[in-house]
């Protein structure tokens, strides 16, 4: 009895080991998958904030340029239309655009203001509505070093997920610099979706303006150094550094509604974990490759922040 009873024993212990074995083996598979649903969540929301505060910004400089030089440093106080953007990009295809001066503008020093109004909706050719008013203000000459540009939103909404804040781009360009170059900041920034859910927003990128013959082929680039932090949609505080220059392509957002950087590297925190995010080299796509201790999965940023 002794006997049974020991080998009983054993063939416990060795099923109980063999079972451990499996539970571990069956962990770290599992961990190698790939990320948990937690981690994609943190991921598209930022990826997600980055895209509407980079739209913003990019439709104001948009703005600045097309209107003519009578228009931008006149002295009529009256507001003129400008239809110059409807032909150079969709996005404003049924949006009324309007510019002011104030009555101290000068030809030295312009000062005034553009109104993109999209009024109670305007869709376009890739299914993207928005609704509302952009409004920006500009002080200084145009791609002038110190001139500004302060842009803010007035019922203004992409898909239904409102926007909020303040975005000011301060030329910073270096008399060396063939490319224009700004210190965006944004303060207040906020999406508001229609779950009820919000993701927040505080930037200090310096971005550069890679104009193109045809503007439709323009590229901007966000430097290596620049940061931003916030909150995801699960209340999350995350921190987020540019480790490798973010380049955007406007080709690639008008062709295959791509939404994200084309290329380059950020390093994301959120929760006490540490992400490597790599976009790719400039393939038109929604894909970022992701790196979660040691491990790397590819996966696709939904717009909807989830």
């Amino acid at each position: 009895m002794k006997v049974l009873k020991n080998l009983f024993t054993l063939k416990t212990m060795s099923t109980l080991a063999i079972a451990g074995v499996l539970t571990v083996s069956s962990c770290k598979k599992e961990n190698e998958l790939g990320l948990t649903a937690t981690d994609t969540q943190n991921l598209n929301s930022e990826s997600i904030s980055d895209s509407y505060s980079d739209e913003a910004v990019d439709m104001s400089n948009l703005s600045i340029a097309a209107v003519t030089d009578v228009q931008y440093a006149g002295r009529t106080e009256a507001a003129d239309p400008v239809t110059s953007l409807k032909d150079l990009d969709d996005r404003f295809r049924c949006a009324t655009v309007t510019i002011e001066r104030t009555p101290n503008s000068t030809r030295d020093n312009p000062v005034g203001s553009i109104v993109i109004d999209f009024g109670t909706g305007c869709t376009d050719a890739r299914g993207v509505t928005r609704k509302g008013k952009i409004i920006i203000n500009y002080v200084g000459k145009r791609f002038f070093t110190g001139s500004t540009v302060t842009t803010t939103f007035n019922g203004y909404s992409r898909n239904d997920v409102k926007v909020e804040g303040t975005h000011t781009l301060t030329n910073v360009t270096a008399s060396a610099t063939s490319n224009v170059r700004f210190n965006v900041v944004i303060a207040g920034g906020k999406l508001n979706f229609p779950d009820g859910k919000t993701i927040t927003r505080e930037q200090n990128f310096t971005r550069e303006w890679q104009r193109a013959t045809n503007p439709t082929q323009d590229k901007w680039v966000i430097l290596a150094g620049s940061s931003a932090s916030g909150t995801n949609k699960s209340g999350k505080s995350y921190v987020m550094n540019v480790t490798k220059d973010l380049v955007y392509s406007r080709a690639c957002q008008i062709s295959n509604q791509v939404f994200i950087a084309v290329s380059g590297t950020k390093a994301f925190t959120v929760d006490g974990r540490v992400y490597t995010v790599d976009y790719g080299d400039d393939a038109c796509d929604n894909t970022i490759t992701v790196s979660l201790g040691g491990v790397s999965k590819t996966i696709t940023v939904n717009a909807d922040g989830n």
